[in-house]
């Protein structure tokens, strides 16, 4: 790989404005050149070829052009912009990708490039490095996998839908901080991700030991509210009953429960009981609870219970919960990581013994008190907009992954007319062309403009130049731009799928009878 070659001197690196000056007092004052030129510090031979350029009235440039670049500036920022453009759509370039855009974009415009480009149908090693040293803010990043279902979800629509019913909880009940709770479940397994160790260079494999190969999933609830409190969390265990020295390690004042599964009605409802002793809902405080539409978080028997306890309970829209949960947003990043640590620190003080789910709950114990700070807590409340109250948190750009899948609105009207469209054409294609000769003329229907049969026939003779209309030449455009080449990403509707499992919406499931 080629290495970039060191600067030597500054020449090249002052910007036109310095000139510009420079060579106004060359012109206007009548100066000597050398005089400015050692006044602002600049080569006297490029500035007097600077004034005559001006002099010619010519277009004069500055610094050192590179004989073997590839792309113009403007045109790089094109590249940079599709590159921009696609991360933000979550359909982001490797740099395989990027090499070939070059070669495609350099190719379609005709610029020169090395040879060997046509060979391997792409861009070289050397320029992608070149081009990453140029644009400094572009860098290679691991993505994270997104799902369609968010990506899809998360739109503008579901968002403003959210923030709305939210602002009517906040000015009907006027909620005070410390009684808007978020309530959410995540999973702790007997199987912890290895945290980094000191190792050898040049070592191909590093291991770490783990309890098994996959791992046993135990359940755990956590509730948290707007001033950066938490109650005792809840062990939903893997069994089918439950015993209370499956908790006796576990943080003070937490409860448990068993299921075979996972959270259910039952279980959910048991939280709520555990909550509700700790948050002390009444008809003079009333409490407020964002959660996501699990199928146990709606069910019949909670909601009523939640009207008999003064608690109202406001729902997620579907597949928004990363976005718009303070746990998620706040919490359950840092516990993970705090979690996996004292899990690694577990094997390595148990040796030779295998991590069962009866010790998950002390690693718990000690790993969720550094995740569930109020400093945590309230950035994840803020960061969503929850509270403080903020209905614009979120930005266009959050919202341009949906748009790949977007679909217009069809109106009843359009319908119609796309309708009358097709039957017009149709019937045109069916009925049998005209059998009179061109020059006679049909006599004008009822209702019909008779304008085209008042309009002269042309004389027949040479035709000359003012008598055709000359078609309008379209501009030619500087150079053809990589969203032209490769369009960016859009989901294809012509296909609809119709029928399967009513989509939830968010709503505030307290307020009105619904089905579970």
């Amino acid at each position: 790989m080629v290495k970039p070659r060191p600067r030597k001197t500054e020449r090249g690196l002052i910007p036109t404005v310095i000139y510009e000056e420079a060579a106004r007092r060359v012109i206007d004052n009548e100066e000597s050149v050398r005089k400015v030129a050692k006044c602002y510090g600049i080569c006297h031979v490029s500035l007097n070829r600077f004034v005559n350029a001006l002099r010619n009235n010519l277009q004069p440039k500055v610094g050192y052009n590179p004989y073997n670049r590839v792309f113009t500036v403007e045109q790089e920022s094109q590249l940079v912009k599709y590159c921009e453009k696609t991360v933000d759509l979550y359909f982001g370039l490797t740099t395989r990708d990027l090499r070939k855009r070059a070669f495609q974009f350099a190719s379609a415009n005709r610029l020169n490039y090395p040879q060997k480009w046509n060979e391997v149908e792409h861009a070289s090693e050397d320029w992608l490095c070149a081009f990453l040293r140029r644009n400094s803010h572009l860098t290679h990043r691991t993505p994270q996998a997104t799902s369609l279902a968010r990506a899809m979800n998360f739109n503008r629509e579901n968002v403003s839908n959210f923030f709305n019913k939210l602002a009517t909880v906040l000015e009907r009940h006027s909620f005070e901080p410390q009684n808007i709770y978020n309530i959410d479940e995540t999973g702790v397994s007997t199987v912890q991700k290895p945290t980094k160790v000191i190792a050898k260079k040049g070592t191909k494999q590093v291991g770490s030991i783990a309890s098994q190969e996959r791992g046993t999933l135990v359940t755990l609830c956590v509730a948290v509210n707007a001033v950066g409190n938490a109650i005792p969390p809840m062990f939903v265990f893997p069994r089918l009953h439950f015993k209370d020295h499956f908790i006796r390690d576990g943080p003070i004042g937490c409860v448990g429960k068993g299921n075979k599964l996972w959270m259910q009605e039952n279980e959910f409802l048991g939280f709520m009981n555990h909550f509700v002793k700790h948050a002390k809902p009444s008809e003079t405080n009333k409490v407020l609870v964002l959660l996501d539409n699990h199928s146990s978080h709606v069910s019949i028997s909670l909601i009523e219970y939640c009207r008999a306890n003064f608690i109202t309970l406001l729902s997620f829209p579907p597949h928004t919960s990363h976005r718009l949960q303070p746990l998620d947003r706040g919490v359950y990043g840092p516990f993970k990581k705090y979690f996996n640590n004292c899990a690694d620190q577990w094997m390595k003080n148990n040796p030779g013994k295998r991590m069962t789910i009866y010790d998950l709950p002390s690693i718990v114990k000690a790993s969720l008190p550094l995740a569930t700070t109020p400093s945590n807590i309230l950035s994840g409340f803020s960061c969503t907009g929850i509270w403080p109250f903020n209905r614009e948190i979120f930005q266009n750009c959050d919202f341009l992954p949906s748009t790949v899948t977007d679909r217009p609105l069809e109106t009843e009207h359009e319908n119609q007319t796309e309708l009358a469209t097709v039957k017009v054409a149709n019937l045109n294609e069916t009925q049998p062309g005209p059998s009179t000769p061109r020059h006679t003329t049909p006599s004008p229907q009822p209702g019909q403009s008779t304008t085209r049969d008042t309009t002269p026939s042309p004389q027949p003779g040479p035709s000359t130049a003012t008598e055709t209309t000359p078609l309008p030449r379209s501009q030619p455009t500087a150079f053809i731009t990589p969203d032209i080449l490769k369009p960016l990403p859009k989901a294809d509707h012509s296909k609809s799928k119709k029928g399967g499992r009513m989509k939830r919406k968010t709503a505030i499931l307290t307020t009105h009878q619904r089905r579970a």
